[in-house]
């Protein structure tokens, strides 16, 4: 089922050199030098195009909730278009203001990965021979540039000056017009994984491969189960978003770079590249089970927030429809119980029931990484649910939260015209779902979720009157409820259990 890696973008570490020729519209033009001494301490030498001049050089100062990235740059030179050289005065960590333009400038940047553990899904990182390069924390800002493209090179060291196999590689799902040349279109969402760390890997999608897979490090989980179940989540939401994600995926998942206990993970999806930092589990089981509860919800971000153009912070949105949308794929591909599915919204239900300063979800997607993050995922997803739980019943069944995910894509597709996260949200809410209510209550609103009469309607109960949450099925159900219940997966594994005619 696996193809060959070579007919993707995999291309030696030992002859990748960019030419220096410029492309049209790019705005930086940037060179990464990895030495053999010390790699993880690379060498960033680059120059703005004539209409990026100016005086200022400004680097990304932290990312998800982790800071002091502009420390990790040293040895910064700028020069003229002559080739003089200019002065320059540090304003802070990462802020410069040079004496008169420049245009090109060399620096040191240290990615030694970052105490920090959550970081390593974040911040470029290099260890062990394996590494992570995101573009945004390396290369510089420019002033009132919300997008930056860039065309990159690496030069790197010959295979035995790093002991490293001839096999290593340079990975990204950035454009390679021909041997070696990236152009990137957008510096915030570019990902390179190199290194001879990388392996197996594999292609998403059948019968034809919409993107690939790889991984770091040895795993409980083995090989090939990772592709495929790759492959089964990314074709079950091309079914329900109605079309292939935009860009080809690249999904990596590698060990944490510092020591860690078992069951901790933390991701990201950038752009099109789904970067999973994990330790493993105690047994095969457990590891399939995390790995697979990691792609549910990480490939879910290649459609939302990734490949619509809506702007702003709309966190609750699509972190919280992905974690419901996760687990209701998780009950249709038998992977969880329905009792799962349960318990999961009760243990959300308790957490945000017990906040004693509520804010909005508009208001805490603002404050995500100071201390709302927990807020903007169990609050997102019990807004999902009731979501769910409206359009099924005003509908009969025949709409759920799925046909508003995709009316949403759809609507909002990448090239179309960019607009505000929160108020197309909220709009197609109101409008699509008839969840006025849910909105002002919950979303815009602080009110605890009181949510009786909904579960009602699905033949769902709270069994727990205290402050802990524990839905159940009720025992006796009426026609309406076990409907409901069908099509939130209550009946799933009797589907899948059924002797086939």
């Amino acid at each position: 089922m696996s193809k060959s890696f070579q007919s993707f973008y995999l291309a030696s570490i030992v002859v990748i050199l960019i030419a220096a020729t410029s492309v049209l519209g790019q705005e930086i033009e940037a060179t990464i030098t990895i030495d053999s001494k010390k790699p993880e301490l690379i060498k960033v030498e680059g120059r703005f195009s004539t209409e990026a001049l100016n005086r200022n050089l400004s680097f990304l100062q932290s990312v998800a909730g982790t800071g002091d990235l502009a420390k990790r740059i040293s040895d910064l030179q700028l020069f003229d278009a002559a080739g003089n050289v200019v002065s320059f005065k540090k304003l802070s960590d990462g802020e410069y203001l040079g004496e008169t333009e420049f245009e090109r400038w060399t620096y040191a940047i240290d990615i030694t990965p970052q105490k920090n553990r959550s970081a390593a899904a974040h911040v470029s990182w290099f260890v062990n021979n394996t590494g992570i390069l995101m573009l945004a924390d390396l290369l510089p800002r420019l002033a009132n540039k919300s997008k930056r493209s860039a065309k990159l090179s690496f030069k790197t060291p010959a295979d035995h000056e790093l002991a490293i196999r001839p096999s290593s590689f340079v990975l990204s799902s950035e454009v390679r017009r021909d041997e070696g040349h990236f152009d990137v279109s957008d510096i915030e969402d570019a990902v390179f994984y190199f290194g001879s760390g990388w392996e197996g890997v594999f292609s998403i999608g059948r019968p034809n491969p919409a993107g690939v897979y790889l991984s770091c490090c040895a795993w409980n989980f083995g090989a090939p189960d990772p592709s495929d179940m790759a492959s089964d989540i990314y074709l079950s939401y091309e079914r329900s978003f109605g079309s292939r994600s935009i860009g080809p995926p690249i999904v990596a998942i590698a060990k944490f770079p510092v020591q860690t206990g078992f069951g901790e993970w933390e991701a990201e999806t950038r752009g099109n590249s789904v970067t999973i930092i994990s330790s493993d589990m105690p047994f095969k089981t457990q590891s399939q089970q995390r790995l697979h509860e990691q792609l549910r919800h990480e490939l879910f971000h290649l459609w939302i927030p990734n490949g619509v153009n809506l702007t702003g912070n709309y966190d609750w949105f699509y972190e919280g429809f992905a974690l419901y949308q996760s687990l209701k794929l998780a009950v249709s591909l038998n992977r969880i119980r329905f009792e799962d599915f349960l318990d999961t919204l009760s243990r959300a239900h308790t957490i945000d029931s017990a906040q004693s300063q509520r804010t909005s979800l508009i208001q805490a997607s603002t404050n995500r990484f100071s201390g709302s993050n927990t807020q903007v995922y169990a609050r997102g997803m019990l807004v999902a649910f009731l979501t769910d739980l409206a359009m099924l019943e005003q509908s009969k069944g025949k709409r759920s939260v799925e046909d508003l995910l995709k009316d949403l894509y759809l609507k909002h597709r990448k090239p179309t015209p960019p607009t505000d996260g929160n108020t197309s949200v909220i709009e197609m809410l109101k409008t699509r779902a008839n969840a006025t209510s849910i909105v002002e209550k919950y979303v815009t609103g602080t009110d605890k979720i009181e949510w009786a009469n909904e579960l009602a309607a699905a033949g769902i109960e709270d069994s727990d009157p205290g402050p802990l949450t524990a839905l159940r099925v009720k025992e006796k159900l009426k026609g309406g409820q076990k409907a409901m219940l069908d099509k939130l997966g209550y009946n799933n594994w009797r589907k899948l259990s059924a002797p086939s005619k």
